[in-house]
């Protein structure tokens, strides 16, 4: 395989290449990925399909009336709606759901009328996970259990049947969710789409086969399947990709089995923000907190906020936790193992949907993410190997669960189409160079020839800034960074210049504490030929990729399992870790 030798740039210079999602590589994922879909396109909609109260108004879009796309937030304030994981309002709030980086979770409410009054129905899914949990509970007046779980869940959205608010008259739960949730754009939804028959056929399509059980318990809750329905009805419109057929996990989450913590005694308690500083990790969650993955992070939080009720369950995971304390090659080797794990849920996301618009953005992203599941198809014999020597109950589970076949049927297939050697490594110029070479040789003639090209062109690139150094005496290297392509960097320790300034030949200079950065008219234009190769690489990776996926998909709800165990996993070794800085030991019960 090619290999480079530019150096990276991945200092200040290039930091502005993180800040969006349109740029190339890692960070040049589409909507389709892992950047969710702009919510503020949800303001050119059909008026038949979103309504929003009209406290205050928002600019119409062409051919939507002022009342059709006004949009009310709370306290009266007009503003656009935000990107999930966008920051929300600086000043803190009564809620400890304020608005954090990368929360991209959607949430769905409706109220029963009439005598069915304070029966609550609730949908959510995260745009980085493809998971849709449904819920149905009868509440109280004051609506604790649903100003709870959407406090756990941290939305940054909600969607309300606009009855629910209709001529500023809102209800009860809709006034309360405004008053507690100020920094959460709240969206109304027209009421005929709270339809039950249409969530429980969204249900039929997209739920996986290993998780078709949830239709026996959901099939008579007409709530919650009317939120599924606008829920998922909505995810259409603001997506700019949509869930392939039999992809979506799907569970009914009771709250028989956990006990209910309160918003307000989660906050006095200091459970996961500290009441001074929210950066602080002087919580219960800062002090529990040594995991290691995304996914391992999610589990600790959720349990924290919503704590096992079942005492076999407690125990089952107090002996798991106890052997991972008394064996140290089981600790350290599991340690060692989950370390290496990307987000599974967010790579689960992205490699479900299908873009609706196939551009070079879309076609690279897919790529990487192919990359990234034989990367994490790789650590599987690694946690197999680790697992073997376990004794307690739940260990052995995981270990059971991870023999499933279905993972080496997966990366075999990977390695049909996709090099032995290509692997998942930090850098967007490495990932550059992994994504160009990531489809094995002989499978598309004209992808070979494209990729001599894109050698070719690197290596003149790298011939121009030798010839450059050489002419005007100056020690000249290649960089790379992602918002620049190729340029020449040339640091100043020991430099004199020439006549005491850059050759006028050099342009766009920047200068970097001890070091200038530059180009040359040339070396723009092999960063043009370069990118036009790149994009036919890639488009022409993309049509072999599609097709590996197409075979790979009936296997591919086995990683639903993996991230399971992977993300519990890292969850008891952090409790396990703790236990060995604090000296904490096993909970003894007392009749």
């Amino acid at each position: 395989m090619y290999q480079s030798s530019t150096e990276e740039i991945t200092g200040s210079e290039a930091s502005e290449s993180g800040q969006t999602c349109a740029r190339s590589g890692l960070k040049g994922t589409t909507a389709s990925s892992f950047c969710p879909a702009s919510l503020s396109s949800a303001l050119s909609y059909q008026s038949s399909y979103v309504h929003t109260p009209s406290s205050s108004h928002a600019p119409c879009q062409p051919g939507m009336t002022s009342d059709s796309c006004s949009v009310r937030y709370p306290g009266g304030t007009p503003r656009f709606r935000r990107t999930p994981g966008s920051a929300g309002p600086t000043g803190t709030t009564g809620s400890s759901v304020s608005t954090i980086a990368g929360a991209s979770v959607i949430v769905a409410v409706v109220e029963g009328r009439g005598l069915a009054r304070g029966e609550i129905g609730m949908a959510s899914i995260d745009l980085k996970c493809p998971e849709l949990v449904l819920s149905q509970f009868a509440d109280t007046g004051t609506y604790a259990k649903v100003i709870t779980r959407i406090h756990i869940l941290m939305p940054v959205e909600i969607l309300m049947p606009d009855t629910s608010s209709e001529k500023g008259q809102g209800t009860k739960l809709f006034k309360l969710i405004t008053e507690n949730f100020p920094g959460v754009t709240l969206t109304a939804i027209q009421r005929k789409y709270y339809n039950e028959k249409k969530g429980l056929e969204y249900i039929q399509q997209l739920c996986a086969p290993e998780f078709n059980t949830v239709l026996m318990e959901v099939q008579v809750k007409y709530y919650c399947l009317a939120t599924a329905a606008a829920l998922l009805k909505y995810l259409e419109f603001i997506q700019s990709s949509f869930y392939a057929a039999k992809s979506l996990k799907v569970i009914f989450k009771g709250s028989e089995q956990t006990a209910m913590i309160d918003s307000a005694s989660a906050a006095n308690l200091e459970l996961v923000v500290n009441n001074r500083d929210h950066r602080s990790e002087y919580t219960l969650l800062g002090v529990l907190n040594h995991t290691k993955t995304p996914g391992g992070a999610r589990r600790l939080r959720s349990n924290i906020l919503e704590p096992l009720l079942d005492v076999a369950t407690i125990n089952t995971r107090l002996d798991a936790i106890q052997e991972l304390l008394q064996n140290e090659d089981l600790f350290f080797g599991l340690k060692n193992a989950i370390g290496q794990f990307l987000d599974i849920d967010r790579l689960l996301s992205v490699l479900v949907q299908i873009p609706k618009q196939e551009t070079v953005q879309a076609a690279e992203a897919k790529i990487t993410h192919v990359i990234q599941l034989k990367h994490t198809l790789d650590l599987v014999p690694q946690l197999r190997m680790v697992l073997k020597t376990c004794s307690t109950a739940l260990l052995k589970a995981y270990s059971t669960t991870l023999e499933d076949n279905r993972f080496d049927v997966i990366l075999e297939q990977i390695k049909t189409v996709v090099n032995y050697d290509t692997s998942y490594i930090k850098g967007s110029l490495n990932m550059r160079t992994q994504k160009c070479y990531a489809v094995r040789p002989n499978i598309n003639e004209f992808l070979d020839i494209a990729r001599r090209v894109y050698t070719e062109i690197v290596d003149d690139i790298s011939g121009l800034v030798n010839k450059l150094g050489e002419k005007y005496g100056l020690p000249l290297r290649t960089s790379f960074s992602t918002t620049r392509g190729f340029f020449i960097q040339m640091k100043l320790d020991g430099v004199v210049l020439p006549e005491g300034s850059l050759p006028t030949e050099f342009i766009k200079v920047t200068k970097q504490k001890n070091s200038y950065g530059f180009t040359t008219a040339d070396l723009m234009k092999m960063n043009g030929r370069c990118d036009e190769a790149l994009r036919e690489i890639f488009h022409m990776s993309y049509v072999v990729i599609c097709q590996l996926l197409t075979t790979i998909h009936e296997h591919i709800h086995c990683l639903y399992k993996l991230s399971d165990t992977v993300s519990m996993l890292d969850m008891l070794l952090s409790l396990a870790n703790a236990c060995t800085i604090s000296d904490y030991g096993k909970f003894q019960w007392v009749q």
